[in-house]
């Protein structure tokens, strides 16, 4: 079969190689993919930045997956040949101390698809059966392919987040996870949300903020709380939440807050922050931090676009398989918002 493997550990190592075909075992079910969307996570690797010298060698890459299922475990019972799936990225034991306390997302040996076993850039991929989920027929498996990042966004907004009806929602990070957040805001009672971006988000994501009915700002143009003053007449922040990865974001976030505040971060930072402990207790502000999602996170993010109460079909473009290194190329360019790749039909 058809699968793009990370062949070693530098700069766009990535090749469309011919491989084995996954043998399943009796817990497992093998799954002919459809799309595997591209995430920002996968461009690190595929760029081999700082932070993911983990990775060992060659590797199939990919954690956003969505298919029809080819074969089945004989210990599998909930899922047949035929179903429509999407998967879970994390692998989590079952067994270690928040596990059993239903914390998979935080599981003490945690293993990724697509980053510590083969994932899901290829025509077929085995998967334990506990990471998949039956994808609702009015969804088309492009969409299904984005559960994921909606999970991770789910579990920071309903369960990591003190966001309550009215608040006023700042959402740092104009991306698939930023965009599904601030929806999730929305579902939660919001009263006002805004996503913040860049000059390199004028273009392509801040518009779709705007069309989504967020208010938008730029800080590359103004200071927030200048633009705060403008559009939001002064109203206090209740909620600030870094979808971003950037320090910057966060200082500028934890600024933003009125005293009593809530802070969420769940972006992946490159590096370490200094922060002033003393402004922060004095205004009394509360941190949280949220990472992955569980399983309840998926069913959530699944419901929520059959629904339509998140809608990102706004967000996706379809690249040919063999299309690949071009669909990398545009999603580190930030031409497009969500890149994703068509293996099937």
């Amino acid at each position: 079969m058809k699968a793009l493997v990370k062949t070693s550990r530098l700069k766009n190592a990535l090749e469309r190689l011919d491989v084995k075909r996954p043998i399943i075992q009796d817990d497992e079910v093998l799954v002919q993919v459809v799309n595997v969307a591209i995430c920002g996570t996968d461009l690190h690797v595929y760029e081999f930045t700082a932070g993911y010298d983990f990775i060992q060698t060659p590797l199939i890459l990919g954690h956003e997956f969505s298919g029809y299922i080819a074969e089945v475990g004989s210990k599998v019972v909930n899922f047949h040949v035929g179903d429509r799936v999407i998967g879970e990225s994390n692998r989590y034991c079952g067994q270690c101390d928040n596990c059993n306390n239903g914390r998979t997302d935080i599981c003490l040996d945690s293993q990724m698809t697509g980053l510590h076993v083969n994932g899901a850039m290829a025509e077929y991929i085995a998967v334990p059966a506990y990471t998949l989920h039956h994808l609702p027929n009015n969804l088309p498996f492009s969409v299904g392919a984005i559960a994921q990042p909606i999970s991770v966004s789910l579990n920071a907004v309903f369960d990591n987040c003190n966001l309550n009806t009215g608040d006023n929602v700042v959402i740092f990070g104009p991306g698939i996870q930023g965009l599904s957040a601030a929806q999730a805001a929305r579902i939660k009672g919001a009263s006002k949300v805004a996503i913040v971006g860049t000059d390199n988000d004028e273009e392509i994501r801040l518009p779709i903020a705007k069309e989504m009915g967020f208010d938008t700002f730029n800080v590359n143009q103004e200071s927030i709380n200048q633009q705060l003053l403008t559009i939001w007449d002064g109203k206090e922040v209740d909620v600030v939440i870094d979808a971003s990865g950037s320090i910057h974001a966060v200082k500028d976030g934890m600024s933003l807050l009125k005293r009593g505040g809530h802070l969420t971060l769940f972006g992946i930072y490159p590096r370490t922050l200094e922060l002033d402990l003393t402004s922060l207790v004095r205004r009394n502000i509360t941190i949280h931090t949220s990472y992955t999602s569980q399983w309840k996170h998926y069913e959530q993010a699944l419901k929520f676009l059959s629904k339509r109460q998140i809608d990102i079909s706004a967000l996706i473009k379809e690249y040919p398989f063999e299309e690949f290194e071009k669909a990398f190329e545009d999603g580190i360019a930030k031409t497009v918002l969500k890149p994703v790749l068509t293996l099937s039909q």
